[in-house]
């Protein structure tokens, strides 16, 4: 006859894990991935809010480079685009959500206004980001 241990007495008592204990580790899992899935795409707007200002930025100083060799603003973004030198890209004319730059020249400071429509693509929204 075979020896009955304490190890395999507990090895014959222990059968897996109960459905109970499943559906709370499925539980915890749900919370933590709705929880870590809210916090990225905060950041994700953040970081997308972050790009559209840098473009701004961008392409204020084409249109700064451009008022230095020509003694005025232009027209529009895309001369900056065009001629032999061009100052920036086309690409570098839309903001993260792929829309185009909004430019006035004259601007309402004298200057000139450049904004991006922000995420809900409509002009003169809260989201709007403009370069001040």
């Amino acid at each position: 006859m075979k020896a009955v241990t304490r190890t395999s007495k507990l090895a014959v008592n222990q059968r897996g894990m109960t459905l109970i204990e499943i559906m709370v580790v499925i539980a915890i899992i749900g919370v933590l991935s709705t929880a870590i899935g809210f916090g990225v795409v905060n950041w994700l707007k953040g970081s997308k809010e972050k790009v559209a200002q840098m473009t701004l930025d961008k392409v204020a100083q084409g249109l700064d480079a451009h008022y230095t060799l020509e003694s005025e603003y232009p027209n529009s973004l895309e001369d900056l685009t065009s001629g032999k030198n061009p100052l920036l890209k086309d690409k570098d004319l839309k903001d993260p959500w792929k829309s185009e730059l909004i430019y006035r020249y004259p601007g309402t400071d004298g200057e000139f206004d450049l904004c991006s429509k922000g995420e809900d693509k409509r002009e003169n929204t809260d989201d709007d980001i403009c370069k001040e």
